[in-house]
């Protein structure tokens, strides 16, 4: 199963990480462009232009090696897509709530479209989450186990 190139993906490598950090900042000379060439945007267009870069940004880094990858790390990542699908789940259940709250009960709340670039903005930013939170953690107890 590991030679399998449909299954194997490789991680890149740590210089991936600057264009990742360029996507984030991206979108903004993105818009400005976009308004001086006069494409009118809707404000949920604009959102959708800002999740997808951000996704594409959280998606590089966690894709990308760490200083020390071993299968540490592996369980890591692994873990980290369980726990951020988790909370995507209870994440969208929330926003579907606020919707029907701000919809069925007549209140003046609602939360963001829910589109497809939203969803992987906060799936891919919960699990790069949950994957900084272990290798820091992890990190923090090897420091004190070494003392």
């Amino acid at each position: 199963m590991e030679r399998d190139k449909l299954i194997h993906v490789p991680l890149l490598k740590k210089k991936w990480n600057i264009f990742a950090y360029i996507l984030f900042a991206l979108p903004i000379p993105v818009l400005i462009v976009l308004f001086f060439i006069d494409v009118k945007l809707s404000s949920d267009g604009v959102a959708d232009l800002v999740y997808s870069f951000w996704a594409m940004g959280a998606s590089i880094m966690i894709l990308t090696e760490e200083n020390k990858e071993d299968e540490r790390l592996k369980h890591f990542r692994l873990q980290a897509f369980q726990t951020g699908f988790y909370w995507l789940i209870w994440g969208l259940a929330v926003l579907i709530v606020v919707h029907l709250v701000g919809n069925v009960g007549g209140l003046p709340i609602s939360g963001p479209k829910i589109s497809a670039p939203l969803v992987m903005f906060l799936l891919s930013f919960y699990v790069l989450a949950a994957l900084k939170y272990q290798v820091w953690k992890s990190n923090k107890v090897d420091e004190q186990s070494s003392k």
